[in-house]
C-alpha cells in the first residue's frame, strides 16, 4: 500500500542533525525499516517541510518509518500527516461513482 506523508521539522532544530540521525539509522540497519520502500523523500528549499512517498506492507511497518525519526530525536518534528494514497486516475473514478450511490 502506498502511502503519502507532509511534515515539518522544527526550525530551531540544527539541520546537521536530520544527517547525523539518517547515518545512525541507517548504520544500525533500522532505516528503512523492513517492510517499507522509500519511493521519494523531498524537503523544501526553505522552512523545513517535506513530502514522501512510501510503500509499505503492514501497518506496523510505516508506524517504525514514520515514528523513529522522533523516537531517534525528541522534539524534530513541529508537524507529521501520514495517509494512504491512490493514483488520481484510479481516485476520481471511485468518487464519481460514490456520489452518484450517494446522490443518485
Amino acid at each position: 500500500m502506498i502511502f503519502i506523508s507532509y511534515w515539518e521539522l522544527n526550525p530551531d532544530f540544527d539541520p546537521a542533525d536530520l544527517a547525523e540521525m539518517a547515518q545512525e539509522l541507517i548504520s544500525k540497519k533500522i532505516y528503512p525499516p523492513e517492510g517499507v520502500k522509500e519511493i521519494a523523500f523531498y524537503i523544501s528549499t526553505s522552512d523545513y517541510w517535506g513530502i514522501s512517498i512510501d510503500e509499505a506492507d503492514s501497518e506496523e511497518a510505516l508506524a517504525r518509518n514514520s515514528n523513529m525519526w522522533r523516537i531517534a530525536k525528541p522534539g524534530i518534528m513541529k508537524f507529521i500527516k501520514t495517509a494512504p494514497a491512490m493514483e488520481v486516475v484510479k481516485m476520481l473514478p471511485l468518487v464519481v461513482k460514490l456520489k452518484k450511490q450517494i446522490k443518485g
